[in-house]
């Protein structure tokens, strides 16, 4: 999928609508922008919500994820 855009004199572009849709983005989307050599990437950032789940296959152990804590200082 290809588009052309003009960049306003405030360096604004409109995506088309097409790819906005494609890429599930709408107002208050948030985007990265990245520069390869010569080309601008924009990648739609995921929502947390994106994210639910996705260690589920990880069967993790509580204990495992206990962390020792660290003595109480004596501050002079």
């Amino acid at each position: 999928m290809q588009a052309q855009a003009i960049v306003s004199s405030k360096g604004q572009v409109t995506l088309p609508a097409a790819m906005r849709a494609k890429l599930g983005l709408c107002a208050g989307s948030h985007i990265q922008f990245e520069l390869r050599g010569q080309e601008l990437v924009i990648k739609p950032e995921l929502p947390m919500s994106a994210y639910y789940g996705m260690l589920k296959k990880y069967k993790l152990n509580p204990a495992d994820l206990e962390i020792e804590k660290e003595p109480d200082r004596e501050f002079e």
